[in-house]
């Protein structure tokens, strides 16, 4: 089996639109936070699932592999966003200040092609090959997860500081919005699903409300939908106490 490269770790992008403090009083947009709560909702939910399945059962196996494959085309595609969006406008206004994650990324592109082949191991395997090659998906897949939640981290840290010195929440807010846009309807509402559940009231409202004021109705209301039953009773009433009221049964 093809070894997993030392660094996979960043990782889809409708973003939330979510504020973190720099200083006491100077809350600024974040690019970052929105996304990186719900991809680590949903690489916390695969490794979990992948560790569970039982490898003597073919429906089991292929539900895991399936939510493996979604998980890394998720992954490329936020990889293929970021490089484009958020590494060239840190380049364009500070030179050489995404190399440590550009370079990354590229680690990043090897990682998934070796969990692709890790996978495929797994579907053409049987009996106690399968059973091995699961075991082996699973702790190359945990891998992968811990090396993103370390790259994230450096994102939302040492990136923003770049981000947050060059840029206005304006400019920010302009990147933000010429990513969303380049992601198609049936990802967004997979990626959506992820981030509201695992964010705060108030970075939910803030996502919502940015899209009441951008999207169509439909759009808002097929996005309540989805995210809905993800949410607590509470959750949903806090919701619709900052957006408005329901358009869709609580």
């Amino acid at each position: 089996m093809q070894t997993l490269a030392p660094a996979a770790r960043s990782v889809v992008r409708p973003q939330t639109i979510s504020r973190q403090p720099v200083g006491p009083q100077a809350p600024r947009f974040d690019l970052y936070a929105g996304i990186h709560k719900g991809l680590r909702a949903l690489m916390g939910h695969v490794l979990v699932t992948v560790g569970r399945a039982d490898p003597t059962d073919s429906w089991e196996t292929a539900a895991a592999i399936g939510e493996v494959r979604a998980l890394l085309a998720a992954c490329a595609h936020h990889l293929a966003l970021e490089n484009k969006h958020v590494h060239a406008a840190m380049e364009a206004r500070r030179p050489d200040s995404a190399a440590h994650t550009a370079d990354d990324h590229l680690d990043h592109e090897h990682a998934i092609a070796a969990l692709a082949d890790a996978v495929r191991e797994v579907e053409q395997s049987h009996g106690s090959l399968r059973a091995d090659a699961a075991r082996s998906l699973y702790r190359r897949l945990a891998l992968f997860v811990a090396e993103n939640f370390a790259h994230m981290h450096v994102e939302e840290t040492d990136n923003n500081a770049v981000l947050w010195a060059e840029y206005t929440d304006d400019e920010l807010a302009r990147i933000h919005d010429a990513i969303v846009a380049e992601v198609p309807p049936h990802e967004m509402a997979a990626l959506t699903r992820w981030i509201v559940p695992f964010a705060t009231p108030a970075e939910r409202a803030a996502l919502f409300s940015d899209l009441q004021r951008k999207a169509p109705r439909e759009v808002v209301d097929n996005l309540l939908a989805v995210v809905r039953p993800h949410l607590t009773d509470l959750d949903w009433a806090k919701l619709m106490a900052a957006i408005g009221p329901a358009p869709i049964g609580a």
